[in-house]
Parts: structure tokens; C-alpha cells; sequence
């Protein structure tokens, strides 16, 4: 949690942030799955968010994701709720998208999310 606040607070440092600040989800942290989850987790929405903004046209502007509940251990891997906020700019504004995803992460450490354009609300 507080290296997500840390990560929010400097980014407030950065120019243009004021024009962002209207359109940044608001996450909401409920404990249970560890920081370092949750931060594999949001890199792997990164790439799913990359992904899905080039198939749309549009730019990543930031990803952000916190703790959505308890972790669960299966035999192969770690299934966390993470809730993740994207921004994307496109040609009309600023679109953010958000919502609570399973995150599968297995032994070696590689995470797995659910279809990030499905997770929009």
C-alpha cells in the first residue's frame, strides 16, 4: 500500500498532472494480496493495456493497481483480485478504465490477467 501511495505522490510531481487528475480512477485498496503481487500484476495489465490501445488507437497514459482482497494458493499458481486503473488518451480525450481482475501468477513469477476491455466500467 505505501508503495502505491509513494508511486501516486510522485507522479503528482510530474508536468500535466493537474490536466490527468479528472480522469484518474480511484482505486479502492482492501488488504490481503502483498505489494510485490500486486505490482506483478500491474505490470502484466501494462502489457495487456499496450496491447489493447494500439488495437484502438489510442495511448497508454498510466496504469495503476492496488490490493482488491485475499489472495488465494492453488497447486500451480497464486490468484490474486487486484483492481487496476488504466488512462488512455485518444483523439476525442481521455478514456479511464477500471475494474476488479483475477491475476494469475504461477511459480516462475510470470503473471497472467483477464481481457482488460472486458474490465471497464
Amino acid at each position: 500500500m505505501l508503495w502505491v501511495i509513494l508511486l501516486l505522490g510522485a507522479s503528482g510531481m510530474v508536468g500535466g498532472y493537474a490536466a490527468e487528475r479528472a480522469v484518474i480512477p480511484k482505486l479502492q485498496f482492501r488488504p490481503g494480496t502483498p505489494n510485490e503481487v500486486v505490482e506483478t500484476c500491474r505490470q502484466a495489465a501494462i502489457a495487456a493495456a499496450r496491447t489493447h490501445a494500439s488495437e484502438m488507437g489510442a495511448q497508454l497514459i498510466r496504469v495503476d493497481a492496488t490490493s482488491a482482497g485475499e489472495m488465494r494458493r492453488t497447486r500451480s499458481s497464486l490468484r490474486a483480485p487486484v483492481e487496476v486503473g488504466i488512462v488512455y488518451s485518444r483523439s476525442s480525450g481521455r478514456e479511464a478504465r477500471q475494474g476488479v481482475v483475477e491475476c494469475r501468477v504461477d511459480r516462475r513469477g510470470q503473471a497472467a490477467i483477464a481481457d482488460l476491455a472486458t474490465a471497464a466500467r
